[in-house]
């Protein structure tokens, strides 16, 4: 068979014999790239670069703490295996050597978290382009957590000191529950605690957590350092937008989660509301209107392309008598709030067509998106007297607004039968 290594994600290792062999073997093993950094270090890059505390000389670390005091522009990690109590703004820290076998899923969690704050400008920008300005969220705001693994050894620890800094938890004790809350209340963000497969398994006893759960909400996947063998921890810490490590004291532990919490609960995408003008809102449906949807997408298509991250576009559209209703269209637009991520774009473009673009997902993405909302209308009997159609087309590079719009609206379109 034929050796697809080269497909790995690359990570730049700055560390010297006979630790830096380690990290290559063990980097090689979990699935990445790792090569020997150059010297002078290059903050400048845009790769993911591990630095070893343990290896390499002061005069680096230096520069890693001016780098990263000034911005840094490149995914960084640290190992600080000595636990030297280096700690660096936005750089994640590895406290093991086992550990290393994480960083793949840490890395993904750092860019989801960049691509959703990327998300969160834009969409501000495109209001404002609109008249809306943004609300400031007050200082003294109080996130609302969802907790997911009652029964672990850390809940009662970390209710405490979460609750003495002023968060609200709600713990949830099963899969029916966790869906009960997510679809009726607006969460900052959801603990996930991974430190315990047995808590875990109970909220998920009828198994791994179904994609429409884990869409619309921050994920804070709790691990501790451990490796994930369940299927519920590796569906869910492969859609964790932080990865928190729990070794530490409860105290220090909740003092992350906080400051968070706090930053995902003022950083949230503009949804739809009233306080939009008429012209960026639909009112039929309660979505955004075509015109912000083209505008925005603009800014998508610049922001993809700057990043190298896939853009796609699903385009929704019912057909038969009652396509065109109101109670419908309403149905519909309902039918998608605990399906779509947060930084997903929902929009009707005309009579009985809705379009979403979603930022960083691939074509295959946006078709599961469609299948699972092409399922659920089905299920709805509001909805059982239309069909839903659905068409992906993703973003190529002589691709604009207009035209991707207008691909998205011409060409064949699917049924769940023929999916």
């Amino acid at each position: 068979m034929s050796d697809t290594s080269y497909l790995d994600p690359p990570i730049e290792i700055a560390a010297t014999s006979p630790r830096l062999e380690m990290i290559l073997a063990r980097m090689r093993s979990s699935g990445m790239r790792p090569y020997p950094a150059s010297q002078p270090l290059d903050f400048n890059s845009t790769g993911p670069l591990l630095v070893d505390i343990a290896s390499v000389t002061r005069m680096t670390l230096e520069h890693c703490a001016r780098a990263c005091a000034s911005g840094l522009s490149r995914p960084m990690a640290i190992l600080d295996v000595a636990d030297t109590g280096l700690n660096l703004s936005d750089v994640i820290t590895l406290r093991r050597d086992r550990d290393l076998t994480m960083l793949k899923g840490r890395l993904a969690a750092l860019s989801r978290r960049e691509s959703r704050n990327m998300e969160v400008s834009i969409r501000a920008e495109t209001a404002r382009e609109f008249g809306l300005a943004p609300a400031v969220t007050a200082g003294d705001a109080r996130p609302e957590l969802i907790y997911v693994g009652e029964g672990s050894p850390i809940f009662l620890s970390l209710q405490g000191a979460l609750k003495a800094r002023g968060l609200s938890l709600t713990a949830a004790i099963s899969r029916s529950t966790v869906r009960d809350y997510l679809s009726s209340r607006r969460f900052a963000a959801a603990l996930f605690d991974l430190t315990s497969e047995e808590a875990l398994e109970t909220a998920y006893i009828e198994g791994p957590p179904s994609g429409d759960m884990l869409n619309n909400v921050p994920i804070f996947a709790l691990v501790n350092g451990e490796s994930q063998t369940s299927e519920a921890m590796k569906s869910i810490q492969a859609h964790a937008d932080e990865i928190i490590e729990c070794q530490d004291q409860a105290s220090l532990v909740a003092n992350r989660i906080d400051v968070l919490a706090r930053r995902y609960n003022a950083m949230r995408p503009i949804t739809p509301s009233t306080a939009l003008a008429p012209a960026a809102r639909d009112l039929a449906t309660g979505l955004f209107s075509r015109r912000f949807l083209e505008s925005h997408l603009e800014r998508q298509i610049e922001v993809a392309e700057q990043r190298a991250e896939p853009l796609s576009l699903v385009m929704l559209k019912l057909t038969g008598e009652r396509r065109s209703e109101r109670k419908v269209l309403k149905a519909l637009a309902d039918c998608l709030q605990p399906l779509l991520r947060e930084t997903d774009c929902a929009a009707a473009l005309s009579a009985g067509i809705l379009g979403i673009s979603l930022p960083t997902t691939p074509y295959r993405g946006g078709a599961r998106l469609a299948t699972r909302i092409a399922t659920h209308v089905a299920d709805l009997d509001t909805l059982s007297d239309v069909v839903l159609n659905w068409r992906v087309v993703e973003k190529r590079a002589y691709h604009s607004a207009k035209t991707f719009l207008d691909s998205g609206l011409q060409g064949p379109f699917m049924r769940l039968e023929a999916a």
